[in-house]
């Protein structure tokens, strides 16, 4: 290794109104989170490629014409993270390796958009590496189609610009002519108390977004669309109320969003239980985060019930965690 190193982080994810729904072209309301993923770049004297994750250990490859060979790696968490640098060795034509260190508060699988805050990172890392200066506002472009691999085949992207903008945004896909766009409105800062509870129930995107939501659409379109409608009315309502910061009205649209995901088929037994004990806790509006069928749940809180919330959350056993939503995206 020579001294060209890059650091570069990103963060994860929550979304307040409109997820699921976003993937079938309805606006979502998300925010970045204070939990980010950190990405270390340090170029090799060769064409190995070396990923060290403190999540799920090694992995290594060698850069080819054509993108990366001889991928070799024990945890299959790691392959969207090969995939992905594959990707970019092809379209940057790249012929220096490099290790890539991994730390992550994200917690994984868990609606917290993990991945997408690791691909943000390493896109942010490998760019700058090639010496390409892409803007965070580009990054959907790059982000998108792995996103869609690793969620199942189904994707909203609305996530991508929380991790690479950061802030509170509106998102809404557009698909057009066989070719995926985002439109994304920032909504401002706002200082809200959220509270975050990790059922530690395992949920992968790609079990909700590539395979249930799919298959009742298959069975009963009308219906599922008609919730998403419904969902998508909420998100329009939020917006308004997110200029007037009003957190009780915000609350009951929270509450409302959560109803219709569960009609969806989406919540799980835990979720349901960390949501009760936060609204019988006093929190103004909780609902799942993401993806559903176990992973987060969040809750908005006035600040003086903020601990009173987060002990009732811990009474489940789940694990539970303030967090600051609207900051810094890929840095």
């Amino acid at each position: 290794m020579n001294g060209n190193t890059i650091k570069a982080s990103a963060p994860g994810n929550l979304f307040f109104f409109g997820e699921h729904a976003a993937v079938y072209g309805r606006p979502a309301i998300c925010a970045a989170v204070d939990r980010r993923t950190y990405v270390e770049l340090a170029e090799r004297n060769d064409s190995k490629i070396l990923v060290y994750s403190d999540s799920f250990g090694s992995g290594s490859a060698q850069i080819s014409e054509t993108g990366l060979s001889n991928k070799s790696f024990k945890a299959p968490e790691l392959s969207t993270t090969f995939d992905f640098i594959d990707m970019l060795a092809a379209k940057f034509k790249m012929a220096r390796g490099f290790e890539l260190k991994i730390r992550s508060e994200v917690p994984v699988n868990s609606g917290m958009s993990s991945s997408t805050a690791l691909l943000s990172a390493i896109f942010k890392a490998v760019s700058g590496f090639e010496g390409q200066n892409i803007p965070a506002e580009k990054y959907f472009d790059y982000l998108y189609p792995i996103q869609v691999k690793v969620h199942g085949g189904h994707a909203s992207g609305s996530e991508i610009i929380s991790s690479a903008l950061g802030g509170f945004n509106k998102v809404h896909k557009i698909e057009a002519e066989s070719k995926t766009n985002l439109k994304f409105k920032h909504l401002g800062v706002h200082k809200f108390s959220i509270i975050v509870g990790n059922t530690k129930v395992s949920s992968p995107t790609s079990l909700t977004v590539g395979y249930h939501i799919p298959s009742l659409i298959a069975r009963n379109k009308t219906f599922v669309f008609s919730v998403f409608d419904k969902i998508a009315a909420i998100s329009e309502k939020a917006e308004a109320l997110l200029t007037k910061n009003d957190e009780a009205k915000l609350g009951k649209l929270i509450n409302k969003n959560q109803e219709l995901l569960s009609s969806l088929g989406l919540s799980h037994p835990k979720l349901d239980d960390c949501i009760d004990e936060a609204r019988k806790a006093g929190a103004l509006g909780a609902k799942l985060s993401g993806s559903g069928w176990g992973g987060i749940m969040f809750a908005l809180t006035k600040r003086e019930d903020a601990e009173k919330v987060l002990r009732a959350i811990q009474t489940t056993g789940a694990d539970a965690f303030k967090t600051e939503v609207g900051g810094s995206g890929v840095l």
